[in-house]
């Protein structure tokens, strides 16, 4: 469900904009949290959590009031944020296990990113660290509006992976960019061994040359221009780090990473605004972010940082 969250070119060399040339495109992770990339059946409704029921009150918050309180303040108070973790991971097995597993690490077969580590494929909404350092919202939003959702507000709505091969292109990357031919079938051979280098793979060398080149040509392959020049990925795209073999959601072995060349990458999670009751979203969205793995980029909301962050 979810994934742990642009200057003008011309014709040829904009390519990159709307791509990921990765095994994955994103994302959210995740924020997503991700990505998530399942279509599963969404049960909008989580049971109560009846253990605390006989608590509620001055010690324990009753689910609905976690609506009208900012989620980055819910996660700073002992009454609320006791709620949010029972409530979340009621929410989380009914809507989001599927996907991601019980056990929050993903599901290999349907593409979905681990989410109890600590790498965010989307940037955040923290002014100080310009959306480096990811807070309780930045979840929320994914949830929400989910990416490629076709909500306005959907992450990753801005970039696709573009399918090398003209006849795999979607209708909307085909009227983008037109049936040319970017990278012919050999070409496409040697960004991959590129591809394999940086990941810490066995590659070949001359072709991998090649394909550095090809990566880094704003005309050709034009890679660089989302996943950065050291393919590490770029949070404001939600691109793949290419260098971390585990983070590639459509494998890292040099036939998945051709393919992913070849016929793109499209991943998509739902919106959940509407499906899930207001409480459940940040909800499930607290129980997420405090499974994640710690980093200086993933920290508890900050005194003063309300709700409301952008992603």
């Amino acid at each position: 469900m979810l994934d742990r969250l642009r200057p003008s070119f011309s014709s040829s060399a904009r390519i990159g904009s709307r791509r990921l040339v990765s095994t994955g495109w994103f994302a959210i992770r995740w924020l997503a949290l991700g990505v998530c990339l399942c279509s599963a059946t969404i049960d909008p409704v989580a049971a109560e959590p009846a253990d605390l029921e006989e608590d509620y009150g001055e010690f324990t918050a009753r689910p609905e009031e976690l609506a009208s309180v900012a989620i980055n303040d819910i996660v700073k108070s002992l009454r609320l944020n006791k709620t949010a973790m029972v409530l979340g991971r009621s929410v989380y097995d009914k809507s989001c296990a599927s996907c991601h597993g019980g056990d929050l690490k993903g599901v290999a077969d349907q593409h979905t990113p681990d989410l109890s580590d600590a790498e965010w494929r989307f940037s955040g909404d923290d002014y100080q660290s310009g959306g480096v350092t990811k807070f309780p919202s930045d979840v929320e939003w994914t949830v929400r509006y989910g990416i490629r959702s076709g909500h306005p507000n959907a992450r990753g709505a801005e970039v696709n992976m573009l399918a090398y091969d003209p006849k795999f292109r979607n209708e909307e990357d085909t009227k983008d960019f037109g049936d040319k031919e970017f990278l012919t079938p050999a070409e496409i051979d040697d960004v991959v061994e590129y591809v394999l280098q940086i990941s810490g793979q066995r590659f070949d060398r001359p072709k991998a040359a090649r394909g550095k080149a090809l990566f880094n040509n704003n005309a050709k392959g034009n890679c660089v221009d989302c996943h950065g020049a050291d393919g590490s990925g770029i949070d404001t795209f939600g691109s793949s780090n290419l260098t971390k073999k585990n983070l590639y959601l459509y494998g890292s072995d040099r036939a998945s990473i051709r393919e992913s060349l070849i016929k793109g990458r499209h991943g998509k999670m739902p919106a959940f605004e509407g499906v899930l009751k207001p409480e459940e979203i940040k909800a499930v969205s607290i129980f997420v972010f405090s499974h994640a793995g710690t980093s200086p980029r993933s920290v508890p909301a900050r005194r003063g940082q309300g709700g409301g962050a952008r992603r």
